[in-house]
């Protein structure tokens, strides 16, 4: 029971590093913003089919698939900025109506990638040099969750000095903290709002490239449930706190396995309710989340 317990606990840790990297994704622009971007599952998705794009239409090596699914990403997401937020940022939009555009952009991107490719699955590309596996002792670790998991750490690791060390990132934090201050202060804050697009998105890339490897398929449906259970690992560490984030993305990425692995397959089928409860009781316990948040918005929309 123990050999197997580890065991899916090292399976879950893939799943964990998707989550935790496409809810770093939402904390990051919403500790500019101050308003969840609806469409960061379909950023998402864009990033996972331009990988599978370059590598099995073009046949181009993996590692460029995976730039072009980051470059995709980004694109998408400034896209979706020029489009949505930046007329409702121009107009001082009412934060209904943005949270209203940006739900409909999520929409037309999906229902436009459905036009174009289909609602079928497709095989995510997998290297072969990614397909191996090490046994250590009883307990099998697969090379691509390997991979993936110290990438994520190297990644968390690059954001966090990113955002305390650099000027770029205590701009951000100037920002989120309070943007007229920021402002006054000399701190460009629309080029802010496009440099935390830039950093959510490719982090959504990166994230549907892990998501491919670790469940090989893809699908214009495919940013939901990811999307979801990123945003509520946001929340769960501290919307606006980005170490928080990414704890709250493994924590919902390895319970939800466990929850699969430890209890009968009846309970399968319930799965998404491990995600909502773990959700309610750590916010009626604790409603700022895991850890305190970084920001105190009084931005855009704030006074």
């Amino acid at each position: 029971m123990y050999v197997y317990v580890v065991q899916q606990l090292i399976n879950a840790l893939a799943y964990g590093s998707v989550l935790g990297l496409l809810a770093v994704g939402y904390t990051m622009i919403y500790g500019i913003l101050g308003l969840i971007n609806f469409a960061h599952g379909e950023i998402f998705m864009a990033g996972a089919f331009a990988c599978y794009l370059l590598v099995n239409a073009l046949h181009l090596p993996f590692m460029i698939g995976a730039v072009g699914a980051v470059v995709a990403s980004i694109l998408t997401g400034l896209l979706l900025y020029k489009i949505v937020y930046q007329p409702c940022i121009k107009r001082k939009a009412p934060v209904l109506a943005v949270f209203i555009a940006s739900f409909g952009a999520s929409l037309a991107i999906k229902y436009l990638f459905m036009m174009f490719f289909g609602d079928k699955r497709r095989a995510f590309p997998i290297p072969e040099y990614l397909t191996g596996v090490h046994v250590i002792g009883q307990i099998t670790i697969n090379t691509r969750d390997f991979v993936m998991l110290i990438a994520t750490i190297i990644i968390m690791i690059v954001i966090a000095y990113l955002i305390k060390y650099t000027r770029v990132g205590i701009a951000m934090r100037a920002v989120s903290y309070n943007m007229k201050i920021a402002e006054v202060m000399g701190v460009d804050s629309i080029k802010i709002v496009v440099v935390a697009f830039i950093i959510g998105s490719a982090l959504a890339g990166i994230s549907a490239v892990q998501y491919g490897l670790n469940f090989s398929i893809l699908y214009p449906n495919m940013g939901f449930t990811p999307g979801l259970e990123g945003f509520i690992g946001a929340v769960l560490g501290g919307i606006g706190n980005v170490p928080g984030a990414m704890i709250g993305g493994f924590i919902i990425g390895i319970g939800e396995i466990l929850f699969v692995a430890l209890l009968p397959s009846s309970f399968s089928a319930v799965r998404p309710m491990f995600v909502w409860g773990l959700l309610f009781l750590i916010l009626f316990l604790k409603p700022t989340g895991l850890f305190r948040p970084n920001v105190k918005y009084e931005g855009i929309w704030g006074e």
